[in-house]
């Protein structure tokens, strides 16, 4: 079982396949080596099934669904497992629902653009226009477009709290969302991508407001029933007439499979939809033909070619941000699509242009979260070979090398709320190992980085490239994926490396059990055992309670914030034993203050023992960073 960061990262479309392509003009786009056997349907069928069910076991999936087009037909189709494991029903393709998690928001884009297409919005009008019960704040001088929302660049903070709601709570609205959760923009618009599923729930707002129709019924109406997928919905929980076909999302538990509730995601634009693997078979079948189906179009063939429009490129040999699309190519093809997450499903959608093809897979399963990245990893190895020879590689001396170590941090993580540490966790690092740069990313995999120019670097394993932003003389700054366009890292600072945080921790409650438990301990050893005059007088009893009074409250804090946010529950909204645990250390700040005037005090004491003088003055100094590191992680007080 993954630990609960890791779930925290992965979910809602963070983890997209590892692939890209080279976009540079002179780069060709090659023909797969291998494409035309796709037409041989036995041979597909008998790769897929052997591929699905070993990552089903391997990562122990209840279910699992596939599809694959071609030249606008359905060469495979099929289901794994059981839908309903208690009932006995097995997974069906053509009617059993998956959760499709962040590709949901390719529907979301269509239906935006079919809103530009109508005049009622604006691709590059201020998303402020269009908003009367609240609005987003004048942060920069830019404002945040549809535009910037349609490609991840508003600029946006990414807010992981309360992005699920529990079985059986109210379910917000959004303008209830945005009234009280707000993204905090920490960057101006346009400039560099960082995705965000509040931008996306944003966008969908805007389909409400100048449609007039929940997005619910807006995608039945403009998109499901034109396209004819009947066994497709973002209704949450699904209506009864669909429920019965709904797979249930399983955890793998001692050795069994355990039911979860369904997964309700009030951003339902972002990761609400439901779907089949036959109806996603027609969505792709769609989308590779300019949203045509049958006699049906959902636009205009030159209004949807927006979506593969690229809006900003963070580096030479990186991906494009795109307008909905996520561009997922590796170097030698081109490959747009989208990934999703929740906890218990995990799936794919992957789109080849030049080949007409599309492969779409969902598992369900917690622990199920790389599966679908693999399945479309052996998926392209087979059928879409690299013909080419790789990139040509250059030498760059060690001490040059050195200029990219480091850890770097996503600028895709909270700034405003108390999850904000959960940013600091998800780093990568760049290390310098046999005269070569070794790349550990988010996964905790490790790559060999061969240099192609002198910030740019070829990943042979998966055909992508690491990029660096770097000036002349100084360290790289900021690292971009190729693989992964809507995301850039920048270097770790002090205060934003994980491990200065741990050290800080692990000195407070050093201080803390000393405070609590050795002075106590040392007061009654002396008490009876050491019957000696006292040349050296202790410290003032007064300074001890005030320690005393900090060292417990702060010790109450941790505790309970141990317990309370141990498991996923945090996502869901603030549990109980947090906002209990946030008391605590507002107490003892007035405590940690007074210690700053004892810390004086014992110095000017006469014949007080130095090394008592010396802790109480390092504990008092390591208390107040401990405040500032509450304050810099929005744990001193209820912010969010």
């Amino acid at each position: 079982m993954k630990s609960t960061p890791y779930k925290l990262i992965i979910m809602l479309g963070i983890l997209i396949s590892p692939a890209l392509i080279q976009i540079t003009p002179a780069s060709p786009v090659h023909t797969g080596l291998h494409a035309t056997q796709l037409s041989d349907t036995v041979a597909l069928s008998a790769f897929m099934d052997g591929l699905i069910h070993s990552y089903m076991s391997e990562h122990k999936a209840a279910a699992a669904t596939a599809a694959i087009v071609r030249d606008g037909q359905v060469l495979f189709r099929h289901a794994y497992g059981y839908a309903n494991i208690s009932e006995g029903i097995p997974a069906s393709p053509d009617t059993t629902l998956f959760r499709i998690a962040s590709i949901s928001k390719l529907f979301t884009w269509l239906a935006v653009l079919q809103q530009v297409e109508t005049g009622r919005l604006d691709l590059d009008a201020d998303v402020n226009h269009y908003l009367t019960s609240f609005s987003i704040p004048d942060a920069f001088d830019e404002p945040v477009t549809l535009r910037s929302l349609m490609s991840h660049t508003p600029g946006f903070e990414d807010i992981l709290l309360r992005l699920f709601t529990r079985k059986g709570d109210p379910v917000p609205s959004l303008e209830e969302i945005f009234s009280e959760q707000m993204p905090e923009r920490v960057a101006p618009p346009m400039q560099v991508a960082s995705y965000s599923n509040h931008g996306t729930g944003l966008a969908q707002y805007l389909v409400e407001k100048v449609s007039g129709m929940t997005f619910e019924k807006y995608a039945e109406e403009h998109i499901f029933q034109p396209l004819g997928m009947h066994f497709s919905t973002f209704r949450q929980p699904v209506p009864d007439h669909l429920r019965r076909h709904l797979a249930n999302g399983y955890a793998w538990r001692n050795g069994q499979f355990k039911m979860r509730d369904f997964e309700v995601v009030p951003l339902g634009g972002a990761g609400g939809a439901s779907a089949s693997a036959s109806d996603m078979a027609t969505f792709m079948k769609a989308l590779l033909n300019d949203t045509q189906h049958g006699n049906i179009t959902l636009m205009d063939s030159a209004t949807y070619a927006i979506m593969k429009e690229p809006v900003l490129v963070h580096a030479s040999h990186m991906n494009p941000a795109l307008h909905g699309f996520l561009d997922i190519s590796p170097a030698h093809i081109r490959i747009i699509g989208h990934g999703g997450n929740t906890f218990l499903f995990h799936s794919m959608l992957a789109l080849f242009p030049a080949h007409d093809a599309g492969l779409f897979v969902s598992f369900s399963g917690e622990g199920a979260a790389m599966a679908p990245t693999k399945v479309l990893e052996h998926f392209v190895r087979r059928y879409f070979a690299d013909p080419g020879p790789p990139p040509v590689i250059i030498q760059l001396d060690d001490d040059y090398l050195q200029g990219f170590t480091g850890r770097y941090l996503p600028n895709r993580r909270p700034h405003s709320d108390i999850l904000k540490v959960f940013g600091l966790i998800n780093t990568v690092q760049i290390r310098m190992q046999d005269n070569q740069l070794l790349y550990t990313d988010f996964t905790g995999s490790q790559h060999t980085l061969q240099p192609v120019d002198s910030t740019t670097f070829y990943i042979e394993k998966n055909s992508t490239f690491v990029g660096f932003d770097r000036q002349p003389g100084e360290k790289a700054q900021k690292l971009y994926l190729s693989n992964y366009p809507v995301v850039a890292a920048e270097r770790a600072t002090w205060s934003t490396t994980i491990q200065y945080h741990l050290v800080l921790l692990a000195l407070t409650l050093a201080c803390i059990f000393y405070i609590l438990v050795v002075w106590p301990w040392l007061y009654y050893a002396r008490k009876l055992y050491d019957k000696k005059p006292k040349n050296r007088k202790p410290l003032p009893i007064f300074a001890k309670t005030i320690a005393g009074i900090a060292s417990l409250f702060l010790l109450i804090f941790y505790s309970i914030m141990l317990i309370a946010a141990s498991g996923p529950e945090i996502i869901f909204g603030i549990p109980t034993g947090i906002h209990i645990a946030l008391f605590f250390p507002l107490a003892a700040v007035p405590f940690v203050f007074i210690m700053i005037l004892g810390s004086i005090y014992v110095w000017i004491v006469p014949q007080t023992k130095y090394l008592s003088r010396v802790f109480y003055t390092l504990a008092t100094i390591v208390f107040i960073m401990a405040v500032w590191q509450l304050h810099f992680f929005n744990m001193l007080g209820w912010k969010f």
